[in-house]
């Protein structure tokens, strides 16, 4: 599940508040591609490499204050709570499809949900797991500065592996490690 928060900054503590359960893929629904789309321009076509920056993406669509948060496991059979911001967003389109990588901060993490309220709570920046990265494809990618086809997933497989080609994943493990040393 995905959902878009109200985030307020304070100090060392984030309040995150829920506001609606949200589309993160998708070429019609998505905010990820409804984001990128913002950021191309007619030059835009694969090869692409791209970044966003969600807090500054929704300060550029006069929406300060928003984040994106991945449930996890929504539907686990043991009670769990695994709530995960987006921080950043770095995709390379090719070959009609996209890979991306997210950039995430562990809000909570196999916690039990009886303890919390996840659509109003408090974390003290001590307490958030950081940095996170999770990978993954979509099928579309970017051509003369538009989203082109699906921006989707692939359905649930054995095999969704995500397949980089050698610049795809040097160009991954560059945005890593500079979050990475920001950290040091």
């Amino acid at each position: 599940m995905y959902a878009l928060y109200e985030k307020e900054i304070d100090g060392n503590i984030s309040r995150y508040r829920f506001k609606e359960r949200v589309s993160l893929f998708g070429c019609n629904s998505g905010y990820i591609p409804w984001l990128l789309q913002k950021q191309l321009n007619e030059n835009s076509t694969e090869p692409f490499s791209w970044h966003i920056n969600i807090e500054e993406a929704f300060h550029s669509v006069e929406q300060p204050n928003q984040t994106l948060i991945i449930n996890l496991k929504p539907n686990s059979k043991e009670p769990n709570l695994s709530l995960y911001e987006i921080v950043d967003v770095w995709g390379y389109s090719s070959f009609g499809w996209t890979p991306v990588m997210f950039y995430l901060k562990g809000l909570f993490v196999d916690e039990d949900p009886s303890k919390f309220d996840d659509r109003d709570f408090q974390r003290n920046s001590s307490e958030i797991e950081d940095p996170i990265f999770s990978m993954m494809y979509l099928r579309g990618t970017i051509s003369g500065g538009s989203i082109k086809d699906r921006w989707t997933p692939p359905g649930p497989s054995p095999t969704n592996s995500v397949l980089l080609r050698p610049d795809t994943f040097e160009y991954f493990v560059r945005e890593a490690n500079k979050i990475m040393k920001s950290m040091a």
